[in-house]
């Protein structure tokens, strides 16, 4: 029994030197800095995951281990050849399209081999390839039986079991000092998903403010793989134009804000702005959560690139680009932006003011806007500025002043942990609404407020959400956001004033698409703008390919059909309705492919 179990132990050791050499050839896509901390980390990262995986492989074939050492050795061969075979094949997609294989790859593959691109002679070349691969595996178990490679496998066993968890513990404290040298390796290691522990961290007291903030102000140039901009921006203001010429720039961002919830009963205020301002009535976010969302909006990428960021520690393009003209920036957030790094992964080099009342959230919203008028008043008449503003009301349990007139009744706070599919959402989504109007009027006076300093004529007002919300719309009941990726979470409100444009536009645009716009057009940087994004311009109505993130998942966005990509498969269904099946095309991968090279 014990020379079964050390028989076994000894293959999934094999495995994890197989798997481990595979998967280094993806390391081409990474360039490891000098540090070392982060050489240290390179081979750890990669041993541990290829520990991992070839640990799961060996406790599946456990059970088996009883059979005679033949036909155990065969079964090993098979399994463990398909392993290594799929890695390989890993690096291949990996090098072509610069994601993973995941479950919407292997669908195309079984579903559309020609609109792959995959022909007969490269199937049966690959077929050819799995053969001999599991040959090799034969050959490998069965000497390893005949000759019992290493005499006590349980010490290198343990030695690896170790590695692994150093690994993953420089990983956490990398992720929470923000050494980009170790987060950007995450995305060229095929399903790694690494550990973080930044609350944790501080709660021990181990969190080193010094050291993050050295890390902030590297030169990270050749950290990673992450070429973004792809070209350098040229920002530079006419001769002769005085500063107070260019536009200020303005964000509003509704925390949940969904499509349907822009209306005069629900947002007078802003659907008063639309009626002389650029409405977007077929808008989507990047994200059903509020990190992806905010991602795709700021940087105007794709949220694909989100991990691949954190680790870089760019600048963003739009914060490059109005400092070059020499703005003055407010982030204003009455959202905890540090726990998730937005304040440093979108604003690196500007300290947010960040709102958060021991109160009531609605608190927050309100300080806020008067932190904004008092900012307004204090500018330099000559300084134009960019100001983004996030508010919180609008998420659960949904937050209004007590002594608020509340339009839609009846009303209630919303417990999401209680919520069934019996829950009627009626006084739920009356609250919502609730919400939504009382942050309407904070709009109202931010309007207000740039009128009353003569600035409304020469300012750009985003209005939008970061995601949708979902109040059991469908017949498979959803609440909230982040479970799936239908209109009713992913699209939200576009509102822009920008004097002297006025239009209703129904063509499909992404969050992805606003900043670019902004930076080409209004502030009129000489740039190619797919150099800046994986969008489009706000004025263009090409068919759109998204990838859209939740929590974890991602989906496909083409048209109206929806392809979401969950662990071992794909559901794809409209996206006015999750209940009605669509199919997917291989000709999104092309897209796909477009949005993964853009910036690697």
């Amino acid at each position: 029994m014990k020379a079964k179990f050390n028989h076994l132990i000894r293959l999934v050791l094999l495995l994890v030197v197989l798997t481990g050499a595979v998967m280094s050839l993806n390391i081409s896509a990474y360039q490891p800095s000098a540090g070392s901390l982060a050489l240290v980390y390179l081979p750890l990262a990669l041993l541990g995951q290829a520990f991992i995986l070839s640990l799961l492989l060996g406790l599946l074939l456990w059970p088996f281990s009883l059979l005679p050492a033949g036909w155990f050795n065969r079964l090993f061969a098979l399994t463990g050849g398909i392993l290594v075979f799929l890695l390989a094949v890993d690096c291949w997609v990996f090098s072509v399209y610069r994601f993973h294989i995941n479950a919407f790859f292997i669908k195309m593959f079984f579903t559309d081999l020609a609109g792959m691109g995959i022909g007969q002679g490269l199937l049966f070349g690959g077929l050819a390839a799995l053969m001999v691969t599991v040959g090799l595996m034969l050959g490998l178990a069965t000497l390893i039986s005949r000759y019992r490679w290493l005499t006590r496998p349980m010490r290198t066993f343990w030695v690896l079991l170790l590695a692994t968890f150093v690994g993953q513990g420089i990983h956490a404290w990398g992720y929470a000092h923000n050494m980009k040298a170790i987060i950007s390796l995450t995305h060229t290691i095929p399903w790694y998903t690494p550990v973080t522990a930044t609350t944790d961290i501080k709660q021990w007291g181990l969190f080193n403010e010094a050291l993050l903030e050295e890390n902030l102000n590297l030169d990270v140039a050749n950290v990673t793989g992450f070429r973004y901009p792809a070209q350098p921006l040229n920002c530079v203001a006419p001769t002769g134009a005085t500063p107070s010429a260019r536009p200020n720039i303005v964000v509003a961002v509704l925390e949940s804000w969904r499509f349907d919830r822009m209306s005069a009963e629900v947002t007078p205020n802003i659907a008063a702005i639309g009626d002389e301002s650029l409405v977007f009535s077929n808008h989507l976010s990047t994200g059903t959560v509020t990190d992806k969302g905010m991602f795709g909006l700021v940087y105007g990428v794709s949220p694909v690139y989100f991990n691949t960021a954190v680790g870089a520690g760019r600048e963003t393009t739009i914060i490059q680009a109005t400092k070059a003209l020499g703005y003055d920036h407010w982030i204003l957030a009455n959202q905890d932006i540090e726990v998730n790094k937005l304040d440093t992964l979108l604003f690196n080099g500007i300290k947010p003011i960040q709102s958060l009342p021991k109160g009531a959230v609605y608190e927050g919203d309100r300080q806020v806007v008067r932190q904004f008028e008092q900012l307004l008043t204090q500018k330099s008449a000559e300084q134009p500025f960019f100001s983004l503003m996030l508010f919180n009301s609008s998420h659960f349990p949904y937050w209004t002043p007590p002594d608020m007139d509340l339009p839609f009744l009846p009303a209630e706070r919303f417990a999401i942990s209680k919520a069934n599919d019996a829950t009627d959402p009626t006084a739920y989504f009356n609250q919502y609404s609730n919400a939504l109007y009382y942050l309407d009027s904070l709009v109202g006076e931010v309007r207000q407020s740039l009128i009353d300093q003569g600035e409304w004529d020469n300012t750009i007002l985003v209005i939008t959400g970061d995601h949708g919300e979902e109040f059991a719309d469908q017949d498979q009941v959803f609440w909230g956001h982040g479970s799936n990726f239908s209109r009713y979470q992913t699209s939200v409100p576009l509102v822009i004033h920008w004097p002297g444009k006025s239009a209703s536009l129904e063509y499909r645009t992404s969050h992805e698409d606003i900043m670019p716009t902004l930076i080409t057009e209004a502030l009129g940087c000489d740039v190619a703008l797919n150099s800046l994004s994986t969008g489009y311009s706000l004025f263009d109505d090409s068919d759109r390919v998204l990838m859209v993130e939740s929590y974890v998942n991602q989906a496909v966005i083409v048209d109206d059909s929806v392809s979401e990509i969950l662990p071992g498969f794909v559901l794809s269904y409209s996206l006015d309705d999750i209940d009605q099946p669509t199919k997917a095309s291989a000709a999104s991968l092309v897209g796909i492919q477009a949005i993964y090279d853009r910036f690697r």
